[in-house]
């Protein structure tokens, strides 16, 4: 594993990617979250509950932009940008339009597009 991949496969996996969850169940009926990055087709994780699924997509994430860099692919940027609010009874999460350009000085500041919500019990 070339170390100098894996630093920066880290570094490019803290980028605001969006992240869908869906809650499902195993075939012997137990819920389980399924956890994806749209950005990043084939990246998914699952869990328990829904932080673990996250934490598990972190992750995969950074797996697979590893693999992305080492066969020398592009690394898709964020579409959107997200914020994830974690109490103990619901997980919000607030998506805004990301800024043109990432890390550059002309930056407009992103406009939110929707809040959703998703009640655990």
């Amino acid at each position: 594993m070339d170390r100098n991949l894996r630093e920066k496969a880290k570094r490019l996996a803290e980028l605001p990617y969006s992240v869908e969850v869906a809650k499902d169940e195993t075939t012997d009926g137990e819920p389980v979250y399924l956890a994806r990055i749209p950005e990043l087709e084939g990246c998914i994780a699952q869990g328990e509950t829904i932080e673990q699924a996250v934490e598990d997509l972190h992750q995969a994430k950074i797996d697979y932009i590893q693999s992305l860099l080492e066969d020398g692919l592009p690394v898709p940027k964020p579409a959107l940008r997200a914020t994830r609010t974690i109490s103990s009874s619901s997980v919000t999460v607030t998506l805004s339009n990301r800024p043109k350009e990432i890390g550059g000085s002309n930056q407009e500041k992103p406009s939110r597009l929707y809040e959703a919500a998703l009640l655990t019990s």
